[in-house]
């Protein structure tokens, strides 16, 4: 009776040790296949990066990879597997990939599927592991930037960009994406780490960061093109300048504008114009501040056709709440000035965007607190972009701004608790106190034309 128990408890212990070592080869072998899925799609990224020919499918990315997961007929709209490894001691299951023209975020894209697959030659549906990236055939600009001696980069690809003025992280600072400039970085205090740097300087980073936090800093890094103002933006102001000059005449109202002095405490942005909720009426009304006329805004960054425009001097919105209702261009010809007094701040209802064209400073005060959407809207244009001909842009106070802002002749300041996400270039920039960045999208990317380059591509995963 011993024995047999011996036997039967031996014999539990060791069905169960297989039912493990079962289940961990099924792991191992299932990490194994994500990966080669995944270094399958990096790889097809990398060979169609070099066709770089844009496309006029009117397929959405989003929609392709919806019909690989959900196993619909996706085929059709799919290349031939391009095999990349044959996994060892199983010739048939194989990694390689498709891939798919399509759309995304209104750029020419192609779907790259990374797959681990039973047979290369079953449908793009049937597969035991998948990994996707998006790649953009448009010019990037340059190889990998290098130390010492050089190597080439796109000068402006990071999210944060600064000019010969270098960039400057002091006290809690903290910046999350990469930082670009053809100046110096000097990093003090209790500063985070930032993803990525490339200078044309030097970098001066804490002497206890070790070689895992600074593994992609480079320094001496030689750009292949470092301009100050690459987009041009004195030219686009010039150019609106001229072709909106009667909104600076009768009968349109021209002068600075403040939104949150009584009675016009709360106002909107449209296709309309400026409108202020005058609230001195019993029952209250609506009030024409600034009006606004349909112009081509091609010349502006990012985007293209008509708009509505309105033209004003000095811009400040104190208290109350500004509302944006569809797309709009705002050109400042003074200083503009956002988020004191209190209340709601600046607000974007759907899908609207608001670009604005400063001549002077930016100042983004304590209250403004922005929404917490998308950087771009669904159509690929900035939310919210200011380009600034001014010398000083502040972000101040306990703000929290969700702006792409182009100021490349400005000292950039965040300080305080001041927080911005999205993407911004100056001449310098200084992050003190502790005020953030968080960067998300970046001026010169696959979809621009200003960038110099030599018609690589760029991707991402999707």
């Amino acid at each position: 009776m011993i024995v047999m128990a011996l036997l039967a408890g031996a014999m539990t212990l060791g069905l169960s040790g297989m039912q493990t070592a079962l289940v961990d080869e099924r792991l191992a072998g299932n990490y194994r296949a994500a990966t080669l899925a995944q270094m399958a799609a990096e790889s097809g990224a990398i060979v169609r990066g070099e066709k770089n020919s844009a496309n006029d499918s009117d397929v959405s990315c989003e929609a392709l990879k919806e019909s690989v997961q959900r196993n619909a007929a996706a085929s059709a709209n799919f290349s031939k597997f391009n095999a990349i490894e044959s996994a060892a001691g199983n010739s048939d299951v194989v990694a390689g990939y498709y891939f798919a023209e399509c759309q995304n975020a209104g750029k020419s894209s192609e779907l790259i599927v990374g797959q681990v697959k039973r047979n290369a030659d079953v449908s793009v549906n049937e597969f035991i592991a998948v990994d996707y990236y998006v790649l953009y055939p448009s010019a990037s600009g340059g190889s990998s930037p290098g130390e010492g001696g050089g190597g080439n980069n796109s000068f402006g690809s990071g999210a944060v960009v600064a000019g010969k003025g270098g960039v400057r992280l002091t006290g809690s600072a903290r910046v999350s994406g990469g930082i670009t400039t053809s100046g110096d970085v000097e990093i003090k205090g209790g500063a985070s780490v930032p993803d990525s740097i490339d200078a044309a300087g030097v970098i001066d980073s804490p002497n206890y960061w070790d070689e895992d936090d600074t593994q992609n800093f480079r320094e001496n890094v030689s750009f292949d093109s470092v301009k100050q103002d690459p987009l041009s933006i004195e030219d686009v102001y010039a150019s609106l300048d001229r072709e909106t000059e009667a909104l600076t005449e009768g009968p349109y109202e021209y002068g600075d504008v403040r939104v949150g002095q009584y009675p016009l405490v709360d106002a909107t942005i449209s296709g309309n114009g400026l409108i202020g909720f005058n609230e001195s009426k019993n029952p209250g009304e609506n009030q024409v501040m600034v009006e606004a006329e349909n112009y081509d805004v091609s010349e502006v960054p990012m985007i293209t056709g008509d708009y509505p425009v309105m033209r004003t001097r000095d811009f400040n919105q104190t208290n109350g709440s500004l509302t944006v209702t569809g797309d709009a261009v705002l050109i400042v010809d003074g200083d503009l000035t956002l988020g004191g007094g209190g209340d709601e701040g600046l607000i974007f209802a759907g899908d609207s965007s608001l670009t604005v064209l400063v001549t002077g400073d930016v100042d983004l005060k304590s209250s403004l607190q922005m929404q917490n959407l998308s950087v771009k809207t669904e159509s690929g244009k900035p939310r919210f972009a200011i380009y600034s001909l001014g010398e000083n842009v502040k972000i101040a106070g306990s703000s929290q701004a969700m702006a792409m802002i182009y100021a490349p002749f400005a000292s950039v300041d965040i300080l305080g608790s001041g927080g911005l996400r999205g993407a911004l270039w100056g001449e310098s920039v200084d992050v003190r106190g502790a005020g953030r960045i968080i960067g998300e999208g970046s001026f010169i990317d696959s979809s621009s034309s200003a960038t110099d380059g030599s018609g690589s591509s760029t991707w991402a995963p999707f």
